[in-house]
């Protein structure tokens, strides 16, 4: 039998929001990435920036055993157009490479790049299509969203 994970940072609660749901419909246990050093609102927007642009992994501060799950739902907010670096440090830190990794993000209006270098960074068995939450799915149909993207990916 096929166990379920969902990996997930969140700063401002947003991606949260989306865990809780995919929770409740997957039934999946959940790990939240803590960091050594924790961002702030006030240094996501600018150490974060910096972060971002180098690609830098900020330190775990707690760990996992992957070893019982094959699927992992992985998502956090977007920054400056790309993952935020927790997940960064996530996706380098862990062996994927047999697993199927379910990718997800939160956005105030624009990815951009976030999921192409997901793809390209993640090494996984295989990587579903993404599930992108913005702002505006929050306000009317975030749970019909979460549930017509796992139907999508024949969950």
């Amino acid at each position: 039998m096929s166990k379920s994970l969902i990996v997930y940072y969140s700063l401002g609660g947003k991606t949260r929001k989306v865990v809780d749901i995919l929770q409740k419909l997957t039934n999946a246990d959940v790990y939240e990435i803590e960091l050594e050093k924790p961002y702030s609102k006030l240094t996501a927007y600018t150490i974060g920036l910096g972060h971002c642009k180098t690609g830098y992994e900020p330190p775990i501060k707690n760990e996992i055993d992957l070893s019982a799950y094959d699927k992992i739902f992985i998502g956090g907010p977007t920054w400056w157009f790309t993952y935020a670096p927790p997940i960064n440090s996530f996706i380098k830190k862990y062996d994927l490479t047999d697993k199927i990794i379910y990718p997800f993000g939160t956005a105030t209006s624009n990815f951009g790049g976030y999921f192409e270098r997901f793809n390209k960074e993640c090494k996984a068995k295989e990587i579903k299509k993404p599930l992108k939450i913005l702002r505006t799915n929050f306000k009317n149909d975030l749970e019909e969203t979460i549930r017509l993207w796992l139907k999508e990916n024949g969950e």
